[in-house]
């Protein structure tokens, strides 16, 4: 008989993982989305486990895995990664875990350069469509770690009807734009997206001198990636 052509031709192979919008190696934060790579990962029947508890994915490829750490993953210590395909288990990937891990969703997707935000009426914030100083830009990040009330796996946001209005970080959120301490209206997991994707209100302070800035959010002690701007 003929061999079937779902079955993984090697055991898939985890060789990297990164925070999927710094795309920086490092520690990992409860509820952060991250990018795993390696060979044989599969399509269907893909399975990450953090410490054998299931991950929720966003996206699968025979090369990269995105997914979001469980909140069960405490925010220190030493886990690890496993990729099941159709019944094929990889050798565990060692991690290491942190309470936050911030990290900000950039325009084109490689870690660097204007961040994802919007202008105070909605329209995208770029060089050709700069925000007003004064005005509040909205952006979306991940790896702020674990949140009250507790972070569910898995999750897509909803508003409640009493504060907070959408779980927030445990841990203080702080943010500069261009060096100056901004104005954070608004901090919490994004409304429709799934849980360990953050949104910021965050008005833009009056004494900035024009141009883009250096933006940067602290979450507890740990900072955001260098080189975003808005």
């Amino acid at each position: 008989c003929s061999a079937t052509t779902d079955t993984p031709a090697t055991v898939p192979t985890i060789t990297a993982m990164v925070n999927a919008a710094s795309f920086q190696s490092g520690p990992v934060s409860p509820g952060e989305v991250v990018a795993l790579s390696g060979t044989s990962l599969g399509f269907g029947g893909v399975q990450v486990l953090f410490d054998g508890t299931p991950a929720p994915l966003t996206y699968v490829s025979a090369t990269q895995i995105n997914c979001v750490v469980p909140y069960e993953v405490p925010g220190k210590g030493n886990p690890y990664v496993q990729v099941n395909y159709q019944g094929q288990m990889s050798s565990p990937f060692p991690l290491t875990s942190i309470a936050t891990n911030p990290a900000l969703f950039t325009a084109n997707g490689s870690g660097g350069g204007p961040a994802v935000a919007l202008n105070q009426d909605l329209s995208y914030n770029s060089p050709t469509n700069p925000a007003a100083k004064g005005s509040t830009l909205v952006l979306f990040m991940t790896g702020e770690g674990q949140t009250s009330p507790h972070g569910v796996t898995g999750r897509v946001t909803t508003v409640s009807s009493t504060p907070p209005l959408t779980p927030q970080p445990v841990l203080p959120v702080r943010v500069l734009i261009g060096g100056q301490s901004a104005s954070v209206e608004f901090y919490g997991e994004a409304p429709g997206l799934v849980s360990g994707v953050m949104q910021l209100n965050v008005q833009i302070p009056s004494n900035v001198p024009p141009g883009d800035l250096p933006i940067s959010v602290f979450v507890g002690g740990n900072s955001s990636q260098n080189g975003v701007t808005v």
